[in-house]
């Protein structure tokens, strides 16, 4: 279920927080379909790696959140930006992820 860009920013903030407080440690990014991404592309293990997905309103949305964490809080991003995915999805990089 959709939710809006504050309850995203502050959901991402919290599971950050909780699991390591350094964004620079973090990946984040936008897509159509996360599972996929997450596992194919980034190489995360959804058992062992630190990772959240949320659904945005829209890829408009989704694009303000990717931005705020970047330019506000130093997570990695791509540049590859999807511009129809509105599930944003983070992870906690480390040795076997490829970001």
């Amino acid at each position: 279920m959709p939710s809006g860009t504050g309850r995203i920013i502050g959901d991402i903030q919290a599971f950050v927080s909780r699991h390591d407080e350094g964004y620079g440690n973090w990946y984040i990014g936008i897509t159509v379909d996360p599972l996929t991404r997450l596992l194919e592309e980034h190489k995360v293990d959804v058992n062992v790696d630190q990772w959240l997905c949320a659904e945005a309103f829209s890829n408009k949305e989704a694009n303000l959140v990717l931005q705020r964490f970047v330019k506000e809080f130093g997570m990695t991003s791509s540049s590859d930006v999807d511009d129809k995915g509105c599930f944003i999805y983070a992870y906690r990089m480390s040795d076997h992820t490829r970001p």
